[in-house]
């Protein structure tokens, strides 16, 4: 009979069927475990700050955005472990932090993604020293270090991230 093979109007021809979407958000979820485990230096560190955090009222607001859990601190600092990614739009005395920061440290997140055990030694440390160094520059010269931003890995996280430099406060 003819006609019959018509597609009704209101049907969407480009709906995955069922089990098309279970693969998915299996696959989905698998990835997630896969990425948890990858990053498990990361991720205990970062549970142990989340604990720290928590109970002293300095976490301003918590959400799951591009597979990572944003948490935004009232206190002053930024850092990427793992699944967490603490930030503040706060500026400080020694690092100049701005809106940019949640892009500057998912650039950190990204690093993580694909460093996975070797984050902490590769990123993490050099970060770091680079903090340490800030802290220093402030109280030998009276002013903040201009530069945090121009060498690994900041200025790497930087690109990953997306950062809109404009939007940094100024040294």
């Amino acid at each position: 009979m003819r006609g019959s093979h018509r597609i009704p109007l209101l049907s969407n021809r480009f709906a995955r069927p069922a089990s098309l979407r279970y693969d998915v958000a299996m696959n989905r979820g698998l990835r997630r475990i896969a990425l948890l485990g990858s990053e498990a230096p990361q991720n205990v560190l970062g549970l142990v700050a989340f604990a720290q955090f928590a109970p002293r009222g300095k976490l301003a607001r918590v959400r799951f955005e591009r597979e990572r859990l944003l948490v935004e601190i009232t206190s002053a600092g930024a850092v990427s472990l793992g699944l967490f990614v603490f930030l503040t739009p706060r500026d400080n005395a020694y690092v100049p932090v701005g809106a940019e920061n949640e892009a500057h440290e998912y650039g950190h997140s990204i690093q993580s993604r694909w460093l996975r055990p070797l984050y902490l030694p590769v990123v993490g440390i050099p970060s770091e020293l680079r903090v340490i160094y800030a802290f220093a520059h402030k109280h030998l010269r009276g002013r903040r270090w201009g530069g945090y931003y121009d060498g690994f890995p900041e200025n790497w996280a930087d690109t990953l991230g997306g950062v809109d430099k404009a939007l940094r406060p100024r040294p």
